[in-house]
């Protein structure tokens, strides 16, 4: 950037002086620069408190959804709070260098990274660029695209994911290392057209012990009715949630179509009483917590969604 400088007779043009090579290779917020304090600002005088001035700063940077009707998702893939993709306006990061030093952490902690499984469920254009179903290269790609002081501040992952993924690769993708072990909050969104065989309107199953054989589903279900404790087996996707290391928080949501509300509640009610091991830390449970149940209508139908948390205690 250049700036002229006026005087009584002439200008005179001064351009900034260019930082050396290694310190242009350090992120902003690691080079050892003398910051302006900003004294004549209402932010810095003073007059606002810290923790004021960090309320403003998040709520300035918070994730929300562009009006542009040509962003909006296909009826596929749009949902109950995700009708297209949430961004973040980071324009008040290049205000001053002193902002910037206190707000650049805040965009990769804010945002909930979403994901999509199947990706061709997802939004327009993500399956033909991820075509596997089974894996996780979109995880792979997606945070590989973080630098490395990004990653540990992403705190809140949000999964889109069909029964036979969560089933069979969930786990090892908590295995793999992909996912930033600084993740507190996940979120996983099982949407009407996403359980075991829906097509051909198959009873609700899922078991976060085992996964989703419908034989063992059965005995699971007739173990807990008989009062034993279910172990969670190896694979299992309910017993990967320990390998991340700081979860804290796990939220499901459970979709299905308004004539199958009580059909699916049943499975709900079930789910509330799951415990999840979290290691030496102790288990993710709903004590306390309970459900809420929302209603909405797509495009073609009504549906209904019920939204169950888990919390380290």
């Amino acid at each position: 950037m250049r700036r002229t400088v006026l005087g009584r007779r002439s200008a005179r043009t001064v351009t900034p002086p260019v930082p050396p090579p290694e310190l242009r290779r350090l992120p902003i917020h690691e080079r050892p620069v003398a910051i302006d304090p900003q004294r004549a600002s209402p932010l810095f005088n003073g007059l606002i408190p810290p923790e004021i001035r960090n309320t403003l700063f998040a709520t300035i940077l918070a994730e929300y959804t562009p009006s542009d009707p040509s962003l909006v998702y296909t009826p596929s893939a749009r949902r109950l709070g995700q009708t297209g993709p949430r961004i973040i306006n980071v324009a008040l990061l290049r205000t001053c260098r002193r902002i910037y030093l206190e707000t650049y952490h805040l965009p990769p902690q804010l945002a909930t990274h979403v994901l999509w499984h199947a990706p061709s469920t997802g939004p327009p254009g993500l399956g033909d660029r991820f075509p596997d179903i089974h894996g996780h290269e979109l995880e792979a790609h997606y945070f590989a695209r973080l630098t490395r002081w990004q990653l540990p501040l992403v705190t809140e992952v949000k999964l889109f994911t069909q029964m036979f993924w969560l089933d069979q690769s969930f786990a090892g993708l908590c295995a793999s290392g992909i996912f930033p072990p600084s993740i507190e909050r996940l979120k996983i969104t099982l949407k009407a057209g996403d359980w075991w065989w829906c097509e051909v309107n198959h009873p609700f199953m899922i078991n976060p012990h085992r996964g989703g054989y419908l034989a063992e589903y059965i005995e699971d279900v007739a173990r807990e009715e008989r009062g034993e404790a279910i172990p969670f087996a190896t694979g299992g996707w309910g017993g990967a949630l320990q390998r991340l290391p700081a979860l804290r928080e796990l939220e499901m949501e459970f979709e299905t179509t308004i004539n199958r509300k009580e059909e699916l509640k049943k499975i709900v009610e079930r789910a509330l009483r799951w415990r999840f091991p979290m290691g030496e830390r102790g288990v993710l449970s709903n004590k306390g917590l309970g459900m809420d149940v929302d209603e909405w209508k797509s495009d073609k139908e009504s549906l209904c969604v019920f939204t169950v948390g888990w919390e380290l205690v």
